[in-house]
């Protein structure tokens, strides 16, 4: 055994001194495991967010007769107008438009209905045909623009239009009545729905359209947006936007969406809008916390 150099003798104590000072310390799993997750929240960008979740929405359009005092009546008596608020309330009435929400079970009128439907009659899948109840899934992003077509595409459409106090007259060719869907998740299970009356018209046009900060080339028809007639609600879990005609067949906003346009001047049928999630959705950032997240990072 060959005996310590000078130099060796000379680290010894300092070796021993650190020792006794910091104490021993083991590497662990748990250390290793603390650590790893110190280098995963490094690696990840700052300022960055979890990926959006898609959300479900099951579409309803339910046709009825004009006179049936089931939907006409009826049927508004379990459904909540006053969550929109007098101003907008009055200014749909007065464009052939009834609007409200359901937080609990479905009105007697609504499930009668769709289990007839289901019993003996068809289902279809576009809205404007023959099928008594229409039902559509619609796949969504948080705050995305998504269309909702609640009719054909109609060679001439004659609408009043009531906004400011005015009443505005307008024919659209090539019309598409729809609405503009968006849907943003909150934390606590809760979806706020926005839909806004549009109609498409016109000749299929090139435009650029500003998004996300960027322009981009968009193909389409025009499209008359009619933001004084958006509804912008909150829905619980299990809630539902309902959305139908008021009045008698004229003319008006509602009439052209939801009324069933006939040869010969025929509207004798019009039809109820339903408009409900699908299941529970949480906004992706608040879902991450809960998870085990840091809130602090964002």
């Amino acid at each position: 055994m060959r005996p310590p150099t000078a130099t060796a003798r000379w680290l010894l104590p300092i070796i021993a001194c650190g020792i006794a000072t910091a104490g021993c310390r083991l590497v662990g799993s748990g250390m290793l495991a603390t650590d790893a997750a110190t280098a995963n929240r490094t690696t990840t960008p700052a300022g960055s967010k979890p990926a959006p979740r898609t959300i479900h929405l099951e579409v309803l359009f339910i046709r009825c007769a004009d006179d049936d005092p089931k939907f006409r009546d009826q049927l508004w008596n379990h459904v909540d107008e006053q969550a929109l608020g007098d101003s907008l309330r009055r200014s749909l009435n007065a464009n052939g438009m009834r609007v409200g929400i359901v937080t609990g079970d479905l009105p007697p009128e609504v499930a009668d209905r769709l289990a007839a439907a289901s019993a003996d009659e068809a289902v279809g899948e576009i809205a404007g045909v023959d099928p008594a109840l229409a039902r559509r899934l619609l796949q969504v992003l948080p705050g995305r623009r998504s269309e909702l077509v609640t009719a054909t595409r109609l060679t001439n459409l004659v609408l009043l239009e009531q906004a400011d106090g005015e009443v505005r007259g307008g024919t659209y060719d090539e019309a598409t009545p729809q609405f503009a869907i968006e849907a943003r998740p909150a934390a606590d299970g809760r979806i706020t729905l926005e839909a806004v009356p549009e109609i498409k018209h016109g000749p299929v046009e090139k435009s650029w359209v500003g998004e996300d900060g960027m322009f981009r080339l968009e193909t389409g028809q025009r499209r008359h947006r009619m933001e004084h007639l958006g509804v912008d609600v909150t829905l619980p879990p299990g809630g539902m936007l309902l959305i139908g005609c008021a009045g008698e067949p004229s003319t008006t906003v509602g009439d052209g969406l939801l009324r069933d346009h006939g040869g010969g001047g025929d509207r004798g049928t019009m039809r109820l809008l339903v408009i409900r999630p699908l299941a529970r959705s949480v906004d992706p950032v608040f879902a991450s916390v809960a998870a085990g997240g840091d809130p602090s990072v964002e």
